[in-house]
């Protein structure tokens, strides 16, 4: 059902007092919330490396910079810091590292995004509708998506930065103008640098939150004004500076967008993510048969916008992958706070509960586990390494069979070489524009042009390499320019010949290659 305006305005809290989170009643929602927050930190307190598939190779590249900074350098690969988005990771976790390990610093990095995720989220629902009802459970299911569990760190940061951008926009949109466009330049900056992806959420959310709240030309063009004029500066900024990708990629798999809702509640069972995903719908059915939920006019421009623009969101943009489905767990972050929320009763009140802290649990449980068992392949892997002579180059591929989800998180593991061998591992990542690493003069042959083929090879393209194929260029010539070769997850019946195998293990095999 959708609100009157009166009690739009009313329960939206456009006019609302001084945001000050003590003012709200304490909810035992509230409570349930932080007891389940608690538990779904236990994954990542529990290992020293989270099986989440980029995780490891920006874990490798941290390593590099502050190896660099501690006199170390690896000769492969050159520090050229810029002026770039998507730096989060990289500005923070060197600095925390003066005092931690690398992988602590990067772990207490995961750890305050899931924070500000979940807080966000919470605090925009206190804001806009005065108590919690939704957004915590909502934030804590969508915690352990797809996009966040593949370990796009500056993505689950900045998507946290940017609740808490929005929370103070709506708070202090009804102040004084020249404030509201110094407090938005300031998080437009910090979103900037956190990641741009990040940073188009934010401006979608308040783009359309605003177009809910136009009540004349006047209002429309100074909010219009205070929204645009930093992206303005910002866009003529990444053209003069170099920091925009050179060759855009833009490509739609329309199939998959379908498909994602029920694939994007877990990174490694499908089977898992579609019966979660199942469960998702079962709660929404649940709560819409009791009429528990409403739509706000600020509900229906921002679940419009994100619907349109999900349609419309290339899978490939830029440099990255995967940025249409990113909007999902986004949508379920933000979406709540705007909703109305009647309880019948407390009997539905408690069998809603019930079904969302069983989704959460189960999730988390199942992350849990599959983390645990790849403490001993990281820890194998590690051990790889001092079989490698220093500064040798290092080639990672799969098996083309390799189609379970299962196995993902050991493909960018021996990026980790860079550190423990110093050797040089073209997938490591080096894109241009995006991270302040790059790979030396006396590699540039190895640079990869596509960002996907920085993941594994595959054994049939090292066979067409060889046969003179077409393949991507830092492959042509494996057997020559590579001195060693992971074949990571499933192992293959065959593998190419002149190989020999130095180790074994779970989910990798390393192996000299013959000259």
């Amino acid at each position: 059902m959708m609100a009157s305006d009166g009690d739009s305005q009313n329960r939206v809290g456009v006019r609302g007092g001084p945001f000050m989170p003590g003012e709200f009643i304490f909810q035992r929602s509230l409570l349930l919330v932080g007891l389940l927050l608690a538990a779904s930190v236990v994954p990542v307190l529990s290992v020293e490396t989270p099986a989440m598939i980029d995780y490891v190779n920006h874990l490798a590249r941290m390593h590099l910079l502050v190896d660099a900074a501690a006199g170390r350098p690896n000769p492969a690969y050159e520090i050229d810091w810029g002026l770039y988005p998507n730096l989060a990771v990289d500005l923070i976790v060197p600095v925390v590292a003066r005092f931690v390990s690398v992988e602590t610093a990067a772990r207490l990095f995961l750890l305050v995004s899931q924070t500000l995720v979940v807080s966000g989220a919470i605090a925009l629902e206190l804001k806009v509708r005065g108590r919690h009802h939704l957004s915590g459970f909502a934030a804590l299911i969508a915690l352990y998506s797809l996009p966040f569990l593949w370990g796009l760190m500056n993505w689950e940061f900045g998507c946290g930065v940017a609740l808490w951008a929005i929370v103070f926009w709506i708070h202090f949109r009804e102040g004084p103008w020249l404030f509201l466009v110094v407090l938005h330049t300031f998080f437009f900056i910090v979103l900037f640098f956190a990641h741009l992806f990040a940073l188009g959420i934010y401006g979608l959310t308040i783009g359309c939150y605003e177009a809910s709240q136009i009540r004349g030309y006047r209002q429309a063009a100074r909010t219009f004004v205070a929204m645009v004029s930093p992206a303005v500066a910002a866009y003529l900024f990444l053209m003069g500076s170099g920091g925009a990708p050179e060759q855009p990629v833009l490509t739609w798999w329309f199939g998959l967008k379908l498909m994602w809702p029920l694939l994007v509640m877990n990174c490694y069972n499908i089977a898992l993510s579609i019966a979660l995903g199942v469960s998702i719908a079962g709660l929404l059915v649940f709560l819409g048969y009791n009429r528990i939920l409403g739509l706000t006019r600020p509900a229906v421009f921002i679940g419009s916008g994100f619907l349109i623009v999900y349609l419309l969101m290339p899978a490939r943009l830029f440099g990255g992958a995967y940025a249409d489905v990113r909007l999902i767990p986004a949508i379920m972050l933000i979406l709540p706070a705007f909703l109305t929320v009647h309880w019948p009763s407390a009997a539905v009140r408690s069998v809603a509960a019930l079904l969302a802290v069983s989704i959460i649990l189960i999730n988390v449980t199942n992350v849990a586990s599959i983390w645990s068992a790849y403490r001993s392949d990281y820890a194998e892997i590690i051990a790889s390494f001092r079989l490698l002579r220093a500064n040798s180059t290092i080639l990672v591929a799969r098996s083309d069979v390799e189609v379970g989800r299962i196995n993902a998180p050991m493909f960018y593991a021996p990026t980790l070489a860079v550190h423990y061998a110093a050797a040089f591992v073209p997938s490591l990542y080096t894109l241009s524009g995006q991270q302040p690493v790059r790979k030396s003069t006396s590699k540039s042959a190895f640079e990869i042009e596509d960002a996907l083929d920085y993941l594994p090879t595959t054994i049939s393209q090292l066979n067409s390499a060889s046969a003179g194929g077409t393949v991507p260029s830092h492959v042509r010539a494996w057997r020559t320019d590579y001195d060693y070769l992971y074949i990571v997850g499933e192992q293959p019946a065959s593998i190419p010949d002149r190989l020999t195998r130095m180790m074994h293990g779970r989910r990798f095999s390393l192996y000299a290659i013959d000259k």
